[in-house]
């Protein structure tokens, strides 16, 4: 089965291939030189999302964030009154 790279893996492999070579860089990092190369090539054509510096990946959308906040708050919620009704029927059948 073949590894799937994030775009962040590659751009540091690209980034380690400019400073050490290529077939060093791909030995290190213990991946087939011609994977590498692809990698040099999709780059080179500006691949958008292909290899991208993680440094200019935008953050989250603050509502989207709020509104998950939110979401996870009430489920941490939903889950406390199960547990505690499933404890409370466990007690009752031990009776």
């Amino acid at each position: 089965m073949k590894k799937i790279y994030s775009a962040e893996e590659r751009y540091e492999a690209l980034k380690l291939a400019n400073e050490i070579g290529n077939k060093a860089a791909a030995e290190r990092l213990g991946i087939k030189i011609d994977t590498l190369y692809t990698w040099i090539s999709k780059a080179k054509s500006g691949k958008v999302g292909f290899c991208d510096d993680p440094r200019n990946i935008p953050l989250a959308d603050p509502n989207r964030l709020k509104q998950l906040e939110k979401e996870l708050r009430e489920a941490k919620e939903e889950i406390e009154i199960l547990q505690d009704a499933l404890g409370f029927f466990v007690k009752r059948r031990k009776k």
